[in-house]
């Protein structure tokens, strides 16, 4: 979608508020502000709520690839966070989708992604694979990032975060909303926890 990012920014704040290069922690919170109240929260708790509902599937299931995939997800859980700034997202990069739920873990392949520059502001763009999914990025503190964008199929056009978009939030579109925490947990490695929904989990895992 040609000029994602400047499209939004001319819906967030007028045209003379970014005449000059943004501040980024305005920024931030402007975008922050524009939420829901229920994103408000963005990956809050996920890493507590994964890790019981991984434990559920301990006890569960006798599906091998849930048995296989956890470990995996558990080394994401206890990765630390490392600061980074925001501008060294952007690139080229690698994406793998990890996602839990009552049924049990799954860990799928990598697929191309990119991060980059519309005007001032950095744009999470995964347009490869079955699910994608497109926003935009802030940075909220020295060790985390956040993603306000949502999700859609690679079937159909790319979506808007519901509060960003010209006509307002309809429930179908609400459904489709997706907000996310990004840290850094090695160089070049990436760790994005998405905001949990009827207890299904989404990490991606971001590689060079």
């Amino acid at each position: 979608m040609k000029h994602f990012a400047v499209a939004l920014l001319a819906v967030m704040f007028s045209v003379s508020a970014f005449a000059q290069t943004p501040d980024p922690d305005r920024y931030a919170k402007s975008l922050f502000e524009r939420l829901h109240p229920a994103d408000q929260s963005l990956a809050q708790g996920w890493k507590a709520g994964l890790a019981a509902r991984l434990d559920q599937l301990k006890l569960n299931s006798d599906d091998q690839e849930t048995i296989d995939a956890i470990p995996q997800f558990e080394q994401l859980i206890a990765a630390e966070y490392l600061p980074f700034s925001i501008g060294a997202l952007e690139g080229t990069w690698r994406m793998r989708s990890l996602q839990a739920n009552g049924l049990g873990a799954f860990i799928y392949p990598y697929f191309p992604a990119s991060i980059y520059l519309e005007g001032e502001t950095l744009v999470f763009d995964k347009n490869s694979g079955s699910q994608r999914h497109r926003g935009l990025l802030a940075q909220l503190d020295n060790e985390t990032v956040i993603f306000v964008g949502a999700l859609y199929y690679g079937y159909e056009a790319p979506r808007v975060y519901s509060a960003l978009s010209d006509g307002g939030a309809t429930e179908e579109q609400r459904a489709f909303d997706a907000v996310a925490e990004i840290y850094k947990i090695a160089e070049d490695h990436f760790l994005m926890a998405f905001g949990n929904s009827d207890d299904r989990y989404r990490l991606y895992e971001i590689r060079k």
